[in-house]
């Protein structure tokens, strides 16, 4: 999605962009910008949105940054934070803008590096990098592949439980996306990168950062199926959550 695309949902956000703060039930987002919170430290809301994480950060950090593709995303964001005068509204394609913020002691990044686009994706990725103070740390949400292909088993198995037959149930289960062997996967019909665990490890050492911790952020199957039976339990899908710290 480019700045138009994100300009047209400002207004329809929470219902249509899913909520990962709100479903991170285990507090793994939370707790780590809690044990990051040291007296005068800044932290930068990078893809913040309609400012979902906002209040969390202001009210730990001494200066928060919040930077965001969408200048009506940041009017909304704005509009729902009136009284915290430490957050700095900052309008900023980060894939291909200087900065226009400083590098900052905790970077939150959630859902962002999303872009099918190589070129693109990799600008994301490096300004994101950069905008880490060394000694600082990035805490990163990204759509796990793994989880992805765990579904489209799930979806095969449901189909197969129904008496489907089995060619039909695998082919109505298949992933409908070119480039899956780099993490393309189609929703809502967007190309959008998705990511192994090792992929993660490897983009941040390759980038001067030690990886602290690698978690899963599970939600319910009913994030993936509507009304997904009840035998679908445990294990459930996830967004990769990354603490990192930046070493050089």
């Amino acid at each position: 999605m480019n700045e138009r695309d994100w300009d047209k949902v400002a207004d329809s956000f929470e219902q249509e962009i899913f909520n990962v703060p709100e479903n991170d039930t285990k507090g793994i987002i939370r707790n780590w910008v809690d044990s990051l919170a040291v007296p005068g430290a800044e932290a930068t809301d990078l893809g913040c949105g309609v400012g979902r994480t906002l209040p969390m950060l202001a009210d730990r950090y001494a200066q928060v940054y919040a930077v965001d593709v969408s200048s009506q995303c940041l009017e909304v964001a704005e509009k729902a934070n009136p009284g915290r005068r430490n957050i700095t509204y900052v309008h900023a394609d980060v894939s291909a803008d200087k900065n226009g913020y400083p590098a900052t002691d905790v970077v939150l990044c959630i859902n962002t590096w999303l872009n099918a686009s190589i070129e693109i994706r990799e600008g994301l990725i490096d300004r994101t990098c950069k905008g880490v103070k060394k000694g600082g740390h990035l805490l990163l949400v990204v759509p796990s592949l793994n989880s992805t292909l765990l579904t489209a088993y799930r979806h095969l198995q449901w189909n197969l439980r129904d008496g489907m037959d089995p060619q039909e149930a695998q082919k109505a289960a298949a992933l409908n996306s070119k480039g899956l062997e780099h993490g393309i996967v189609r929703i809502d019909d967007v190309p959008t990168k998705h990511y192994l665990r090792e992929e993660l490890e490897a983009l941040l050492t390759d980038r001067g950062f030690q990886v602290l911790d690698i978690e899963k952020i599970e939600y319910p199957w009913t994030t993936e199926f509507d009304a997904p039976p009840k035998w679908m339990k445990a294990p459930y899908p996830w967004d990769w959550f990354v603490a990192a710290r930046r070493a050089r």
